[in-house]
């Protein structure tokens, strides 16, 4: 132990002094009674000795002043620490890399404490990181006696997000123990002990390190740390067929196999787009895998892949993925016309089952089409007769875009195609008029096959099925130019697939239709492969190729934010880019221009982690003693000594009992000047109050809905969903109670059977697949609706791009969900229901998805006032309305953004207004009418 203020132990002088002054006390006064002056007479003075105070009170109070100026004194408890070897100055190695991240502050504490054992002795510590700076070089070592002085310079560190460079570090270690004093270490002293304070993490050069240490000959202590939070994480493309991204992340040395992992995945702007657990055990070498079933939509949406255990996202840029240009799938215009959607036959339903396998499809009219953002645009036979809409997409394709027309009757029977500027005609080569009958009653020829493709194509490396035949197709006329147009022919010759460029852009004709009907291709594995390689040539991935060097753009630091580069980032080649070791040079982030712009990651296919060797004595970061102030408690020993001899004194002075009364009275009065002090802030404070809590005169066996207004959500058992409900239901109350007059409460998770549901005017049920039939459930759940209450299930999204889940299997979960629910007729909800005007004007109602349709009750229903007692939809609006702790919005939401949000919230709160008021706005539609024929 030692003090910190010695200076102040001379009070201990005064307590001689105190024990003289102390030691007695006068009597207390007496009360004597007089009966007449004779008795006065008869009173002779008498000497009257001092009354000593007791033993016990003398011996306190001498305790306490001991015990106050003990405290002042600033006595620290040292305690003992872990040694590697024998005492004298300490040379401190400390690594600052990623994967010093998850217990950087850890870190520093157990710095500061064995630096303090050996600055306390009067010995020098010399600290060294293993990381280099941001300019690439590494920091000088630092020595100082000053306490102060090696403060400051650990406060002032901070972790990289690139490793360590340990070969550097051993270069520094041998230059400090050099005889000559050279590099550092001016006083020519080597230091008693080396500690390591390292990540634990192997790199190629631990061999110099060890060599190094062993040529010192000086004791070693290595610190390390539970390796469970050092993780890294990569994501990449599965070896299936689905081509599924795979994510996989292993740990350092864990010795905690039971803890559970998810993947997070994130859009640009933070919103989550889906969690995905990883489940079961690791393999035994730390190593876990599980694939990730992103939906194009969200696939091509995704910006980063974050690692999360129970707690939350693992700290440091190795439990980050981030996602480049290469990892998207971008999206895809489909421009039909007519008939050609119909199911089996059609072109347009052909080629969208083809392309929601490899894209993110988008239908619509051109100019919606044109409006979004698109890098392919499929059109089938006679989607571009009219020169309005050519001209159109003519001048989207010069931007960038690729346009994929397929033949038909209709281009074969065009007499515009056999010359003209491609820009006017958007062909890629002459077409002769009609089309190539083979096989049949009326040709000589028969069905042909494909040829092989040729190395330049973008198809090149495709097999060739042997069952693909073509028997009708368009000619292309010949010229001289036409060999360099072809991509892909027939083993006689003749082309079936042709491309040019028209601006940034190119033109691709597949001379063949999109159904079966000319050719077998629609119906093989082929057709799919091919469009996704038209697709990977798309704005954004077409000119990858031709970057060969990448300038860095944007790091990751140890935070997982993405900043500026430093000063040593170096650009790389794309070749380089899957085989190059982050560093300082190189550290994880976003490379390339922003149409070709790639992702390095610390976690990758060939990254794999592997623990360092031991260094020297393994410490353990627990066994150190941190340094224990025992100021604090000293002062407050005796503050309480000093407060019990007040007490004394009163109760000796017979004032216990008056002090006791007036303590009491300022205790009671104190509640009552706060009830004052909120009654002054008017009858809406005290509303609010009363609103949200409940009185204390309330029995405890009333539920929280019976005070307030709340809404319900059915328990899943599915701790995901069961949160997202819970998040959107009250971000749902918060909108509802800043923009309208309903003061709504907290949501409450109900199970219908079990819990009483005659509270709540809404409650909202996410249906699951697992969902199982219940007979008390439906019971309960009936009794709810037929008692005014409305049940709003909820598929979460399938049916949408948005979801990978199946739709058979949602609607067999529908179906025992609905099992034994009296379910009236329904109808799709249309802007002309109550619903759609309830509070907010609507003409749809999108929740975290758009375009699904959403069922109500059809109308004319009087045994519940024509009031719908179910809704039923797939637009997933809890993740849409879901509001965390700290007012954000966790979801993403697919693809109007906040816009769409908003439009989400709007019909959620004519939702719970349609709940708590019923359909008297319907007779505001008859308004118009009724204002009409007052007219007439």
């Amino acid at each position: 132990m030692i003090f910190l203020t010695p200076l102040a132990l001379l009070g201990l002088l005064s307590l001689p002094i105190l024990y003289w002054l102390v030691k007695a006390t006068p009597p207390p006064a007496r009360k004597t009674r007089f009966p007449s002056l004779r008795i006065l007479r008869l009173l002779t003075p008498e000497r009257q000795d001092t009354s000593r105070a007791p033993l016990w009170l003398l011996l306190m109070r001498l305790a306490a002043v001991f015990l106050l100026v003990l405290g002042l004194a600033q006595p620290v408890w040292t305690g003992m620490r872990q040694t590697a070897g024998r005492e004298g100055d300490l040379l401190l190695a400390l690594d600052n890399g990623w994967a010093a991240i998850p217990h950087w502050q850890e870190r520093i504490r157990s710095a500061r404490a064995l630096a303090e054992h050996s600055l306390r002795a009067g010995h020098s510590v010399t600290l060294l990181l293993g990381a280099p700076d941001a300019d690439g070089t590494m920091p000088p070592p630092f020595r100082t006696r000053d306490r102060r002085r090696l403060e400051e310079r650990l406060l002032a560190l901070a972790p990289h997000s690139w490793p360590v460079d340990r070969a550097r570090l051993a270069a520094q270690i041998a230059s400090l123990m050099s005889p000559d004093g050279s590099s550092g270490n001016r006083s020519g002293t080597r230091p008693g002990e080396i500690v390591f304070l390292s990540d634990g993490v192997a790199t190629a050069a631990d061999g110099n390190l060890l060599a190094v240490l062993k040529r010192t000959q000086i004791p070693v202590g290595d610190m390390r740390w539970n390796g469970c939070d050092t993780a890294l994480l990569g994501v990449a493309r599965g070896d299936g067929a689905d081509d599924a991204l795979r994510a996989s992340f292993e740990t350092l040395a864990c010795r905690e196999p039971g803890r559970r992992y998810r993947i997070r995945v994130r859009d640009a702007e933070g919103g989550t787009l889906g969690m995905y657990p990883l489940p079961g055990a690791d393999d035994g070498s730390g190593t876990r895998s599980a694939s990730l079933p992103l939906p194009p939509l969200l696939r091509n949406r995704a910006a980063r892949f974050v690692l999360e255990n129970g707690t939350g996202a693992l700290p440091g840029p190795s439990a980050i993925v981030l996602a480049d240009s290469s990892d998207r799938r971008h999206p895809v215009g489909l421009l039909t016309q007519g008939n050609q959607d119909t199911p089996l036959t059609g072109q347009g339903f052909f080629l969208a089952q083809a392309i929601k396998g490899v894209a993110e499809l988008h239908r619509g009219s051109p100019d919606t089409l044109l409006d979004g953002k698109l890098s392919v645009l499929v059109a089938t036979d006679g989607a571009l007769s009219s020169p309005g809409i050519r001209a159109k997409i003519a001048a989207w394709v010069r931007k960038g875009g690729i346009l994929v027309r397929f033949a038909g009757p209709v281009l074969a029977a065009s007499s515009e195609n056999a010359a003209g500027d491609p820009g006017q005609t958007l062909l890629p080569v002459p077409l002769m008029e009609g089309m190539r009958q083979l096989g049949g009653p009326m040709s000589w020829g028969k069905p042909q096959q494909l040829d092989a493709f040729d190395a330049r194509s973008p198809f090149a490396g495709l097999a060739v099925p042997d069952e693909v035949t073509v028997k009708r197709q368009v000619l292309a006329r010949p010229t001289p130019t036409l060999g360099d147009h072809v991509w892909a022919r027939l083993k006689d010759g003749t082309p079936l697939v042709t491309a040019t460029s028209l601006g940034q852009g190119e033109l691709v004709l597949f001379h063949v239709t999109g159904t079966a009907d000319w050719s077998s291709l629609p119906l093989s594995g082929l057709f799919p492969s091919m469009l996704e390689r038209l697709i990977a040539r798309s704005l954004g991935q077409k000119d990858t190729s031709a970057v060969t060097r990448l300038a860095p753009f944007a790091m990751l630091d140890a935070q997982g934010l993405l900043v500026p580069p430093p000063e040593a980032a170096r650009p790389l080649s794309t070749a380089a880019l899957a085989t190059v070791a982050p560093g300082v040079q190189h550290p994880p982030g976003l490379y390339g221009p922003p149409l070709a712009r790639r992702a390095l990651n610390l976690g990758g296919a060939s990254r794999r982690l592997r623990p360092e060797a031991t260094l020297g004595r393994s410490l353990a970061p627990g066994g150190l003693s941190a340094e224990i102030p025992l100021a604090p408690w000293l002062l407050s020993f005796a503050i309480a000594l000093f407060l019990i001899d007040f007490l004394i004194a009163l109760w000796l002075r017979g004032l216990f009992v008056r002090a006791a009364i007036v303590l009491l009275a300022a205790g009671l009065a104190l509640p009552c000047a706060r009830a004052q002090d909120a009654g002054e802030d008017g009858p809406q404070a005290q509303d609010a109050q009363s609103t949200h809590a409940p009185s204390a005169h309330t029995p405890a066996d009333v539920p929280g809905a019976a005070l307030e207004t709340r809404l319900g959500y059915v328990l899943t058992g599915h701790d995901d969903i069961d949160a997202a409900s819970r998040e959107g239901l009250q971000g749902l109350s918060n909108y509802a109670s800043d923009r309208s007059s309903a003061a709504m409460g907290h949501p409450d998770g109900v199970t219908p059977g079990k819990d009483d549901l005659a509270f709540y005017p809404l409650i909202y049920w996410p249906v699951t697949e697992d969902v199982q039939e219940d007979p008390a459930r439906s019971a309960a759940l009936n009794a709810f609706m037929a008692h005014g209450g409305i049940l709003m299930l909820d598929t979460q999204g399938v049916g949408s791009e948005l979801s990978a889940q199946d739709e058979g299997q949602m609607r067999a979960a529908l179906k025992r969900a609905t099992a034994g629910l009296n379910v009236p007729p329904l109808t799709k909800l249309d802007d002309h229901h109550v619903l759609a005007h309830s509070f907010y004007l609507l003409h749809d109602f999108p929740g975290r998805v758009q375009g699904l349709p959403v069922w109500v009750a059809r109308s004319g229903d009087d045994s519940n006032d024509d009031v719908s007692p179910i809704i039923i939809g797939a637009g997933d609006w809890a993740h849409a309305w879901a509001m965390d702790s700290q007012g954000n919005t966790p979801y993403a939401v697919i693809p109007g953004g906040e816009d769409q949000r908003v439009q989400a919230y709007r019909f959620g709160v004519n939702v719970l207004l349609y709940a708590l008021t019923g359909n008297y706005k319907a007779d505001q539609m008859r308004v118009p009418e009724l204002l009409k024929r007052m007219k007439q």
